[in-house]
């Protein structure tokens, strides 16, 4: 199963995180900070979309650069890091997709959260994977945006 999804800035600011597991919010700013701390160094490692995988907190953690964004996705012993680096794909995909006018920065990022929200909620249901072409993604999203997106899901 899908723990988490964490999109950092370089500094390793959280710009979006999405968990599939219950864990209070004081665990999750406590797993947020550790996994920074754990993983910074190896960042410089991990340009032009190289995936590395690190085993933090019982969990296996597949992370990369895309632009301006670090994104970490981490799964449980059930997920394997080749498993998790295949998921990786469409959320990459789909995150160039929403960004590509301006590039992947972090404000253009911010800007189209909630497409990004939509996107992600068709790749991974709740903490498994779903879909993974992006042409199916764009048209399952495009039929929900039209829907006012509800505060909580942001």
């Amino acid at each position: 199963m899908i723990n988490s999804l964490l999109i950092t800035n370089n500094n390793g600011n959280i710009v979006f995180s999405k968990y599939y597991s219950n864990i209070n919010d004081e665990k999750q700013s406590e797993y947020e900070k550790l996994l920074y701390q754990f993983t910074k160094d190896e960042w410089v490692n991990s340009k032009n979309e190289k995936h590395l995988v690190t085993e933090f907190s019982g969990y296996i953690t597949v992370f990369t650069n895309v632009g301006d964004l670090m994104l970490f996705l981490c799964g449980s012993e059930e997920m394997d890091e080749l498993a998790l680096s295949d998921i990786f794909f469409p959320i990459i995909e789909s995150l160039k997709d929403i960004c590509k006018k301006k590039g992947v920065t972090e404000q253009n990022f911010i800007e189209q959260i909630p497409k990004f929200i939509l996107y992600l909620d068709e790749i991974i249901q709740r903490g498994h994977l779903d879909q993974v072409q992006l042409e199916s993604i764009q048209n399952y999203s495009s039929l929900k945006h039209d829907q006012p997106i509800k505060k909580d899901n942001v």
